[in-house]
């Protein structure tokens, strides 16, 4: 599974870069390597919980916020092969 994001930036290291992801609670910004990023999404195995139309999910990295894992709407993510 992956989750949409929106690149917003570079990382220190010429090959990372700074993705946005939109959560339930606004916008959650962090690090990975740009390999990580395909077709605006990023890799975020199987959701971690489920509540209504949200999932939450485990980030492969900790946002500038301190967050491991985030609430995101359903629509947010998008199963392999669904591009």
């Amino acid at each position: 599974m992956r989750v949409r994001t929106e690149i917003v930036g570079i990382g220190q290291h010429p090959n990372e870069t700074v993705v946005q992801i939109m959560t339930i609670d606004g916008p959650e910004q962090l690090v990975v390597d740009q390999q990580c990023v395909q077709q605006q999404s990023l890799d975020i195995g199987f959701p971690v919980g489920q509540h209504d139309e949200h999932y939450l999910i485990e980030l492969p990295r900790e946002t500038f916020r301190g967050a491991w894992r985030v609430w995101v709407d359903r629509s947010m993510i998008v199963m392999d092969g669904e591009f």
